[in-house]
């Protein structure tokens, strides 16, 4: 007994240095959380400070949206021609994601849930997560408008993801402009 809850303790003092909130009794960091969002850093990444103080980073879970602050490769956007037209337009694209972020959920309170499918951290140590403005998936939301690719990883709304990728590809929206406008 004191072995378990020796463990149980390590898990929740694990959690919060994580800035996670946990549940002791299966010890996963899965329940939502809401937080304020100190910070869009670009369309598919924000800061966020949960009610205790402690600040994290958050990745959006299944989405890829253009770079903002470094170099785009366009073989990443399928369709999208790796010329210096293409780079421009995925650059645009990115400003745009960034901008579309900033206008729903800059200083505001959101929700971030976490997918049991999914990691907790990406490969920057970032917070996988989606995000909630009022009940609006806002990752959802990045894909269905062409703001943003679905990034190929484990997800449980990788399927509903992918067809709204496919109908903004089809509708040429957002970064599927790119297609056609980067090509001549």
């Amino acid at each position: 007994m004191r072995r378990h809850i020796g463990g149980v303790l390590l898990l929740v003092v694990l959690a919060g240095c994580a800035g996670l909130p946990m549940d002791p009794g299966t010890g996963t960091a899965s329940q939502p959380v809401n937080v304020t969002v100190t910070e869009v850093v670009d369309g598919d990444t924000i800061d966020v400070r949960f009610a205790d103080g402690r600040t994290d980073r958050v990745r959006l879970l299944g989405v890829d949206t253009p770079e903002v602050h470094v170099e785009n490769d366009p073989a990443e956007f399928e369709g999208v021609p790796d010329t210096a037209a293409g780079e421009r337009c995925l650059r645009a694209a990115g400003e745009n994601a960034t901008t579309f972020v900033e206008s729903r959920v800059a200083d505001s309170t959101v929700r971030l849930e976490f997918d049991p499918l999914s990691d907790r951290r990406g490969g920057y140590d970032r917070l996988l997560a989606y995000v909630y403005q009022n009940e609006t998936n806002l990752n959802y939301q990045l894909v269905e408008t062409g703001h943003a690719r679905v990034y190929d990883s484990e997800f449980t709304m990788r399927g509903e993801f992918y067809a709204a990728e496919q109908d903004a590809q089809a509708a040429t929206r957002g970064v599927w402009n790119c297609t056609t406008h980067a090509a001549s």
